[in-house]
């Protein structure tokens, strides 16, 4: 093998290295905060009646009223990070030729899907009746 064929073969090896570097990457991070507040009210009843009944036959009753109302708040704060790393799953291309001499244009279309990482493959008309596949990569 000659210098020149390792030479394409190891920036062909650093452009897929570098499209797929780009491709991991996380295109934003989001913070979430959310603070949850908890009001517990608890009520102890402690209702005493006394009931005093004299020789003479003759009762008094008193009611004395001991409830407490207790109110406790308790705040939670939790974060949270979401990495979001959607990437587009669909290119879809228009495509121009012009041919200078005869002054002749031609037109085309190209629809590609993601396969795989930052690789995409396709599909290709024009209307001088050529149709053909392709594959892309993303970087």
């Amino acid at each position: 093998m000659t210098i020149r064929l390792y030479v394409l073969i190891s920036l062909l090896l650093v452009v897929v290295g570098y499209t797929i570097g780009r491709y991991t990457t996380p295109e934003k991070v989001v913070t979430k905060t959310v603070i949850d507040t908890h009001t517990v009210t608890v009520v102890q009843h402690d209702i005493q009646t006394v009931t005093v009944t004299k020789p003479d036959g003759t009762s008094t009753t008193t009611v004395a009223d001991h409830s407490v109302d207790t109110t406790k708040s308790q705040t939670d704060e939790h974060e949270s990070k979401v990495v979001e790393n959607q990437k587009p799953q669909w290119k879809v291309s228009a495509q121009f030729a012009p041919k200078v001499p005869q002054y002749e244009y031609f037109y085309g279309a190209q629809v590609e899907r993601r396969i795989l990482g930052p690789v995409f493959v396709g599909a290709f008309g024009n209307i001088d009746h050529t149709v053909g596949l392709s594959v892309g990569l993303e970087f």
